[in-house]
């Protein structure tokens, strides 16, 4: 075969299988590290450390293996939803199905206003799909259909397999450096017997955590092709602008899942953890990120489907028929992430009166800062202010449980009782 022909599916597949065992290796190598540093550190014996390492590295991957599934779903808080209280969800995921020939995964809600999904699962036969409410809330039938066949690729192409056991053994290894590091603060420094004990603790703390980071660099370097081939994947299973709209939708609601976590992260569609702004985690979230930038996913389905590049929209209305603008969904996750609730600017389209959203005249204090109020089947999906100090989440047509409220320093989301 030539550099020039084309690469199968299944040439495909078969080099991601390669890629997974890999990585399962690695993944056993650095547990077995972690192990026999411990062994070696208490028995002061290098044949008994590697003998720990091993044995360590063999139950772990085990357990991992066993229990990914089920800690991948109370990480995320993912509930598994029936036909009957999704059916647009079902119908979708049965479609592909048939188009692709897989199995059909369980079906999973997140209950979050943040727009996202994620497949997992250790085989095509034991796989599930989850979406956020705020996915189902903000995209058309034809959008979520992309989403779907997204995550169906990643089942596919045997990504989740990998994917999915990363949660345990990153987990694994960022729970042994932080109980370390917590034991040697508790360790008596002033004790000569007990300060080889405290700094063996440090010692196993930063081993951990640097055999964490190493796995979730070799995760990083993997997972961006990944999320681009099955952006490209998805187009082929259904029309390019399905997925392409949807990830437009996704790039201008920059809202954050309210449940995340960062053995997690690498999953989702897009990155659930907060990348916008100037502050310390926000650069450290988007240096790390797993996926590749948004609008680089965005170009390359654009020009698929001869589009410009740097363009965007429009999109769809949403399945419950609210037009979506992407200017006033931008607006809406900036109110959701501004910086105090004096400084919030309510830009032109939120302002518009051809948007069908109504203002207060602003003024300069924050107690008397312009409320918003949305219209039921007009005012797209978003956050919207009701008083000063907080935010309620509008899915189109009325306000939910969720909250977000102003703390003095940043906004905190939550679910309440309106």
């Amino acid at each position: 075969m030539s550099a020039t022909d084309p690469v199968t599916h299944v040439e495909l597949i078969a080099k991601n299988r390669r890629t997974s065992l890999v990585m399962l290796a690695t993944e056993f190598l650095l547990i077995g590290i972690l192990g026999a540093a411990i062994g070696i550190l208490v028995s002061r014996s290098v044949p008994t450390g590697i003998l720990v390492g091993a044995t360590v590295a063999i139950v772990v991957d085990a357990l991992g293996w066993l229990f990914a599934v089920r800690a991948t779903i109370a990480l995320t808080h993912a509930v598994e939803v029936t036909p009957e209280q999704a059916k647009v969800l079902h119908d979708v995921i049965e479609g592909l199905c048939i188009r692709t020939g897989l199995p059909k995964p369980r079906v999973y809600i997140v209950e979050d206003p943040a727009p996202n999904a994620f497949a997992f699962g250790r085989s095509p036969a034991s796989s599930g799909v989850a979406v956020t409410t705020g996915l189902l809330n903000l995209m058309s039938r034809r959008e979520l259909e992309g989403v779907l066949a997204h995550e169906m690729s990643h089942i596919r192409n045997r990504d989740v397999q990998v994917t999915t056991l990363a949660v345990t053994t990153v987990g694994i290894l960022v729970a042994v450096a932080e109980i370390a590091a917590r034991m040697s603060w508790f360790a008596d420094w002033g004790d000569d017997d007990n300060n080889g004990s405290a700094i063996m603790l440090i010692g196993i703390a930063a081993l951990a955590g640097a055999l964490a980071f190493g796995a979730r660099i070799l995760s990083l370097a993997i997972s961006r092709h990944r999320e681009e081939l099955a952006d490209v994947s998805a187009a082929e299973l259904v029309s390019p602008d399905g997925i392409r709209k949807a990830l437009e939708k996704l790039e201008a609601d920059h809202t954050v899942v309210h449940h995340v976590s960062r053995a997690t992260a690498h999953l989702w569609l897009v990155t659930p953890l907060r990348d916008q702004g100037d502050d310390r985690h926000a650069k450290l979230n988007k240096m790390f990120d797993s996926h590749p930038p948004l609008d680089e996913r965005i170009a390359i389905l654009r020009r698929l489907e001869g589009l410009d590049p740097d363009g965007r929209g429009p999109v769809d209305e949403t399945i419950t028929g609210v037009p979506v603008d992407l200017h006033a969904i931008a607006e809406s996750a900036d109110r959701r992430t501004s910086f105090s609730p004096a400084g919030s600017v309510v830009g032109p389209a939120a302002m518009d009166s051809a948007s069908a959203l109504t203002t207060a005249a602003p003024t300069s204090t924050a107690d008397t800062a312009p409320a918003i109020v949305p219209v039921a089947g007009k005012s797209p999906p978003g956050w919207y202010r009701t008083d000063a100090t907080t935010l309620h989440y509008w899915n189109g047509t009325a306000f939910t449980d969720w909250t977000a409220s102003w703390n003095g320093t940043r906004w905190i989301q939550s679910r309440g009782s309106r």
